[in-house]
């Protein structure tokens, strides 16, 4: 009589440690969704409310010799150096504007609350700005 107590004394411990795991492992899945919701929604909250197309248009290096000036557009298509495309895609993040050419990074500060310049910080070898120019230049009323 002492061994079925033993044994039925047992096993609501058991299923207690079983049930107590089962409540972490959906606590973790149910923690990992919420983040994973959060992220989504700060991204679009991010493009709504600082959209590529913000930064859009042909950027000519500011003062520069017209024979050496530096330019490219930055579309929806990506970005375009020499009438290429370069870059298929570039991230805007807050006023870091960043993509890749191969191997090599580039990435350009704006300047400005217009978004009218962009200084460029990497490579890191030379610094220009540029500037939003032609028909893409937005009216700065």
């Amino acid at each position: 009589m002492k061994t079925s107590q033993a044994v039925s004394a047992a096993s609501p411990k058991k299923s207690s440690k079983w049930f107590e795991r089962v409540l972490i492992l959906l606590a973790i899945i149910g923690t990992v969704a919420v983040m994973s919701l959060y992220q989504d929604l700060a991204q679009r909250y991010q493009s709504h409310s600082n959209p590529k197309s913000s930064v859009y248009g042909m950027w000519v290096e500011k003062e520069a010799a017209s024979y050496v000036k530096d330019w490219f557009e930055l579309s929806q298509n990506g970005v375009t150096i020499n009438h290429r495309v370069v870059a298929t895609s570039f991230d805007l993040k807050g006023d870091l504007i960043t993509f890749y050419s191969g191997d090599v990074r580039y990435q350009y500060q704006v300047l400005n609350e217009n978004k009218t310049q962009l200084q460029q910080l990497s490579p890191a070898h030379y610094h220009p700005v540029f500037e939003l120019s032609g028909k893409h230049k937005k009216s700065l009323r």
